[in-house]
């Protein structure tokens, strides 16, 4: 069994219930799932769907430093899994926002067609009605094309690109057949 789905299982089962309310079944939105900082939702329209965008803004919890930082899951992920990052990043004096995309955690999962413009665009969107002008963006494995296309489309919005084990970048020509 891949690793990145070994992880997803644990984040999600686990070994006790310290993320799950006691005997609730867990749907496609993970409703039974505790997040570790309270779940917003952005009202979205795509392909004439009224949708939910699953979110946690996190307040810096030390002398705030006015900067935000934009925390990008990957594939078969979502933004729960960043918990100890937002809390190194928010004792740091950093403002986090991390949303599910559509299609991942907490937020609808609509049949759409999916692309990284698409998403670049709900978190642009996103962080307008929160009033983010400029943020750091960090982006994990799919999160990472994502970010990078983020940065591309709405530089002005860019403050930094950070990149974690980003897919898209390698040439899978090498070591793939076509």
């Amino acid at each position: 069994m891949p690793r990145y789905l070994l992880l997803l299982l644990f984040l999600v089962f686990g070994t006790s219930t310290s993320g799950r309310a006691q005997n609730v079944p867990l749907n496609a939105t993970l409703d039974g799932y505790a997040y570790p900082f309270a779940v917003k939702y952005l009202p979205l329209t795509l392909e004439g769907q009224r949708l939910r965008m699953a979110y946690m803004d996190v307040p810096a919890t030390a002398r705030a430093n006015g900067r935000t930082v934009v925390l990008l899951h990957g594939k078969n992920f979502f933004g729960a899994y960043w918990r100890e990052t937002i809390h190194t990043l928010t004792a740091a004096g950093f403002r986090v926002v991390v949303p599910d995309q559509i299609g991942f955690g907490k937020s609808d999962k609509p049949d759409l067609h999916y692309s990284f413009h698409q998403l670049a665009r709900n978190t642009k969107h996103l962080l307008d009605t929160l009033g983010v002008k400029k943020a750091v963006v960090v982006g994990h494995s799919m999160g990472g094309m994502l970010a990078a296309r983020f940065a591309l489309l709405y530089p002005e919005a860019t403050e930094k690109l950070v990149l974690e084990n980003p897919i898209g970048l390698e040439d899978y020509r090498v070591g793939v057949p076509f």
